[in-house]
C-alpha cells in the first residue's frame, strides 16, 4: 500500500540528511551528493524477467508499468534474459513466443534493456555432467555446438535491436552459473561468438562480459578480478566492449566497499591497457530484513546513496536487484525487492523515485 503523505515527508528528510553527510569517500568514487541536475547514470531493475520458466504477460506489464513510473525519461536500463534453453529447446525449431511478449512489454515501458543472453538446451550440454547445487546449476553448451550458439545469437540481435547492451552469461566466475567450475577460457569462445553475431547483424551495441560476482578463489568460483584478469590473458579484448559487475556487499559502510570492488575490476582493466572500457552494474541489491543496518525504512535511501556514488565515473548503468520481494529465495535474497511480493509498495520506491528518479 502507498505511504500517507506525512510518511514519505519524513523518510525524505532524512534520506537527505544520509545522502548529504560527509562520508568516507575513496579516490574513485564521489561523496554521496551525485549529479546536481538529476541522475545521469541509466537505472532500473533485475528481475523474472525471462529468467523464470512461467511467464505471465499481465504480470510482466504490471511490474514493468509500475517500475517505468519512478524511472526518469531515456534512463531506464532493466535487465531482460533471453535464454537459448527456451527459445530452441528442439534443434533447429525457434520459439520467440515468450521472448517477444517479454520485449514488447519492455518497449512499452522502458525500452532499451540490458539484454542477457545465456543458458543451452538440453541437447547442446554434456550428458556426463553432475550438479550438487540444491538450487541447481546452468552448464555452459559443448564447443561442439558453438555454431548453433551463434546462430541463436545473430538471431536474438536481429530480432531485438532495441537494447541498451548485451550481456553475455550471467556470473560465469560462479560454478552454480557455469558448471561444473568456472573457466574462464572457456567462457572467452562463448563471448567471441557473441561478438561476432553481433558485428554480423551491423550491431553497434555494446558487448559485455557477463557480470561477475564476488566470490573466493575455490574449486568451483574464480574471483571477480581473477576471473578478469584470466579472461584477459586467454581471449582478445576485442571481444567487450564493457564489463557487467555485480559489487555486491552486506558490509557498512556500503559506499566505500562497493567502490573497493569497483577498484579491483578497474585495476584488472587498466593492467590489461584497457581502460577506457566502462563498467556495467547488472545487479546490486540490499535487503530490507534489517541487514547490516539496512532496513524497511532506509533501502531506498541506501540504493539511492550508493547509486550517487557511481555518478561522473566509469560506470555505465545501475540494475538494482530485484523489483518485487519473493518467497523462496532465502532470508536476505526474499526481500531486496522494492515493491513488495502482491506489488505493494515497500517505502524504497517512492524514495528512489523521489532521490534519483520520477516522484511517486
Amino acid at each position: 500500500m502507498r505511504l500517507a503523505k506525512g510518511a514519505v515527508a519524513g523518510l525524505l528528510v532524512a534520506a537527505m540528511v544520509a545522502l548529504l553527510s560527509p562520508g568516507g569517500a575513496s579516490a574513485t568514487h564521489l561523496t554521496e551528493t551525485g549529479s546536481p541536475g538529476g541522475p545521469t547514470v541509466p537505472w532500473g531493475f533485475n528481475e523474472e524477467w525471462g529468467w523464470g520458466w512461467g511467464w505471465s504477460s499481465q504480470l510482466t506489464n504490471q511490474q514493468l508499468e509500475l517500475a517505468g513510473a519512478i524511472e526518469p525519461a531515456g534512463l531506464a536500463a532493466n535487465r531482460w534474459l533471453v535464454q537459448w534453453a527456451k527459445v530452441e529447446s528442439r534443434k533447429g525449431k525457434y520459439d520467440w513466443r515468450e521472448t517477444d511478449g517479454q520485449y514488447q512489454a519492455m518497449q512499452a515501458h522502458a525500452a532499451e534493456p540490458v539484454m542477457l543472453l545465456w543458458t543451452a538446451p538440453a541437447w547442446a550440454l554434456d550428458r556426463a555432467a553432475s550438479c550438487n547445487d540444491p538450487a541447481g546449476c546452468v552448464f555452459p553448451p559443448l564447443a561442439k555446438y558453438d555454431a548453433d550458439w551463434k546462430r541463436f545469437v545473430r538471431a536474438a540481435i536481429a530480432r531485438y535491436p532495441n537494447v541498451r547492451a548485451i550481456e553475455v552469461w550471467n556470473e560465469p566466475n560462479l560454478g552454480r552459473f557455469w558448471s561444473p567450475a568456472p573457466d574462464p577460457r572457456r567462457y572467452g569462445a562463448i563471448l567471441k561468438g557473441v561478438y561476432e553475431a553481433a558485428r554480423a547483424e551491423r550491431s553497434s551495441k555494446p558487448v559485455l562480459v557477463g557480470g561477475l560476482a564476488p566470490a573466493g578463489n575455490t574449486a568451483t568460483t574464480v574471483g571477480a578480478a581473477e576471473f578478469l584478469k584470466q579472461l584477459y590473458a586467454s581471449a582478445c579484448a576485442c571481444y567487450f566492449q564493457g564489463i557487467a559487475t555485480h559489487p555486491y556487499t552486506t558490509q557498512v559502510p556500503l559506499v566505500d566497499n562497493v567502490a573497493k570492488r569497483l577498484d579491483k575490476i578497474r585495476a584488472v582493466r587498466d593492467a590489461a591497457a584497457d581502460s577506457a572500457k566502462r563498467l556495467w552494474i547488472t545487479e546490486f541489491g540490499l535487503s530490507s530484513n534489517g541487514t547490516s543496518d539496512v532496513t524497511l525504512e532506509n533501502q531506498g535511501s541506501e540504493l539511492a546513496q550508493v547509486y550517487r556514488s557511481i555518478e561522473g565515473h566509469d560506470v555505465a548503468a545501475f540494475v538494482i536487484h530485484r523489483f518485487h520481494d519473493v518467497g523462496f529465495d532465502g532470508p536476505y535474497w526474499n526481500e531486496t525487492g522494492i515493491v513488495r511480493e502482491d506489488l505493494s509498495l515497500k517505502p524504497a520506491y517512492c524514495q528512489l523515485g523521489e532521490l534519483i528518479g520520477t516522484a511517486c
